[in-house]
């Protein structure tokens, strides 16, 4: 599927290789070039402005914990269907992502989930061949024409 007005694909991926010692900074380029291309500056600026945000914060910290308790991640997909933004992380170790109970806000770790889970839609993980895929999906607001959200799909 391909957004017609822009002519770009609606799923991207990003190959990585566990280990890779560049590999949080590879993908976040990657996250980075696709929410550019995606979401350009300039248009209802505010909104994209947090579009982008939240979903460099969400992919940054699904990426950073894929390398810092697993092998490393070994794909980064990022798919747009409507207004939807799914952000999902594939690595090669099976165990389920931990989600700190109970939380503690001075702790120097543990936030990463935490901070998904507050800008995520809704966020999980799936078994993926010897590994898991974590994925998180956003719901980017609506463009607002006079103040009023516009779902644009109604305008067309």
């Amino acid at each position: 599927m391909t957004d017609e007005r822009a002519g770009l694909p609606d799923h991207r991926v990003r190959h990585l290789r566990p280990g890779q010692d560049h590999a949080l900074a590879t993908a976040m380029a990657f996250v980075q070039q696709t929410l550019d291309d995606w979401y350009p500056a300039g248009r209802d600026r505010a909104e994209t402005r947090r579009v982008r945000e939240n979903a460099f914060l969400v992919a940054d910290e699904l990426v950073a914990n894929a390398c810092a308790h697993t092998p490393g991640p070994t794909r980064l997909d990022l798919d747009r269907a409507g207004r939807r933004l799914s952000i999902s992380v594939t690595d090669g170790n099976a165990a389920p992502p931990v989600l700190l109970h109970p939380y503690r806000p001075d702790a120097t770790f543990g936030h990463g989930l935490r901070i998904v889970e507050r800008l995520a839609l809704r966020w999980g993980h799936r078994p993926v061949g010897g590994g898991k895929t974590v994925w998180a999906e956003l719901l980017p607001p609506m463009p607002r024409v006079n103040g009023f959200p516009v779902d644009q799909g109604r305008l067309e």
